[in-house]
């Protein structure tokens, strides 16, 4: 028994230090165990890394909802695998996500904006075409001292000479141009309290236009049907005009063929007409008088069986007699 002691002593503690070992590196990576850990994994492509690494933030609306675990690059982009620690969160399945810089130092985070009415599921992929990269700062100023560093300096001051000399020559004619501008800017200024009503005006004039376009709209459509069917009638409105055309130039000769037979004809009815008006009162007066005459030989003619009339100027039957048997002779 003192002889295995040593032994199981020796087990006990190479076991021991391997489950030490073992806890250690489970408590270094607790979020990637697939029982206890965080599986909220979301993929995010970008254009550009935009200064992201590893252990940055990612925010939704200013609050933090979890960290960056790995920033690697695949094939023409970078994809940034992120992991929500926030329970409570739900991505749509249009999510949007781009790197924002969170100090002038340029530390990176990544902010969420929500979208869609699906769910975007744990393993899931935000494309590249729903994501931004910022500027950097640092990167950029880097860039511009690179850039600075191989400017010309005796071109550049070459340059800025002749841009002085071009402008001292122009100067004559620069100070009415700004002068100009001035008093352009005056006026706008001045007359600001009309543009804004000018402008206010054409906004409701614009609303009106929207609230009403299906009545312009239609408005437009019964003008397209007019016209069409004004383009359909056309041959019959041409054929009309042809046939105007025709019978004027037929009723112009007719006149002039009977214009011997139609002048004399017009003058003698113009005769006519004017012996019937010199004649007019008598003509009257006839009409007249032959009404009360009617009248009484009506009259007469209603009394009894037989009338007896009289014609005023006409000759007596008895003194006709004699011719009229002269002439039966």
């Amino acid at each position: 028994m003192s002889r295995k002691s040593p032994d199981r002593m020796a087990v006990r503690g190479v076991v021991g230090t391997v489950t030490l070992v073992l806890v250690v590196v489970a408590a270094l990576n607790i979020n990637r165990l697939p029982l206890i850990g965080n599986n909220d994994v979301v993929h995010v492509q970008f254009a550009e890394a935009g200064g992201l690494k590893n252990g940055d933030a990612v925010m939704i609306s200013g609050a933090r909802v979890g960290k960056v675990r790995d920033v690697h690059l695949d094939g023409d982009h970078v994809v940034a695998d992120i992991v929500l620690t926030d329970s409570d969160v739900e991505l749509g399945d249009r999510t949007e996500a781009r790197i924002i810089t969170m100090t002038l130092l340029g530390r990176a985070a990544v902010e969420l904006e929500p979208r869609g009415s699906g769910e975007l599921d744990a393993g899931g992929t935000i494309p590249v075409d729903r994501t931004s990269s910022p500027y950097n700062l640092t990167s950029t100023l880097n860039q511009l001292t690179e850039t600075s560093a191989e400017i010309d300096k005796e071109q550049l001051a070459q340059a800025l000479e002749e841009a002085s000399s071009t402008f001292s020559a122009s100067s004559v004619d620069l100070g009415p141009a700004l002068e100009g501008i001035t008093a352009l800017s005056s006026a706008v200024s001045a007359n600001d309290d009309e543009l804004r009503s000018l402008v206010d005006r054409a906004d409701r004039v614009t609303g009106v236009l929207a609230g009403r376009d299906q009545q312009i709209a239609s408005l437009l459509g019964a003008g397209r049907s007019l016209l069409s069917e004004l383009d359909a009638r056309q041959d019959v409105v041409i054929g009309l005009l042809h046939s105007a055309r025709s019978l004027s130039a037929q009723l112009r000769l007719m006149i002039n063929d009977t214009d011997d037979v139609l002048g004399p004809a017009l003058e003698e009815l113009g005769g006519v007409v004017d012996v019937l008006n010199e004649n007019k009162a008598n003509l009257q007066a006839s009409i007249t008088g032959l009404r009360g005459y009617v009248t009484a030989f009506g009259e007469a003619v209603s009394s009894g069986p037989w009338f007896d009339a009289y014609i005023q100027n006409m000759t007596s039957p008895g003194t006709l007699a004699p011719i009229l048997s002269g002439v039966t002779q």
